[in-house]
């Protein structure tokens, strides 16, 4: 973390039950979140972009389309607001 921005830097795969045993779901980020080149990307997808539903606000993967469906509330967002603007973040289900 630099000045409230946030830098990805490394990623790997985890299920919902091991993130909340490691207490992942108590997590808040405020800030940008930034990666940096040695960043590898979403362990599952590859992509290293991110996008906030503006319904259910929970981040996912995005490849750079125009259009999305969220893969956790299924809200078509036409609006795309990616992980380079500020978010206010928490983990588990918000």
């Amino acid at each position: 973390m630099s000045d409230g921005d946030w830098w990805r830097t490394w990623a790997f795969p985890i299920d919902e039950h091991r993130a909340e045993s490691e207490r992942y779901d108590l997590t808040v980020v405020q800030g940008n979140l930034f990666y940096t080149e040695e960043y590898p990307g979403c362990p599952f997808c590859g992509t290293k972009n991110l996008v906030m539903c503006n319904k259910c606000h929970k981040i996912s993967c995005w490849n750079g389309e125009s259009r999305l469906e969220c893969p956790w509330c299924g809200n078509d967002m036409n609006n795309i607001v990616t992980a380079t603007a500020k978010f206010n973040l928490s983990g588990g289900d918000i």
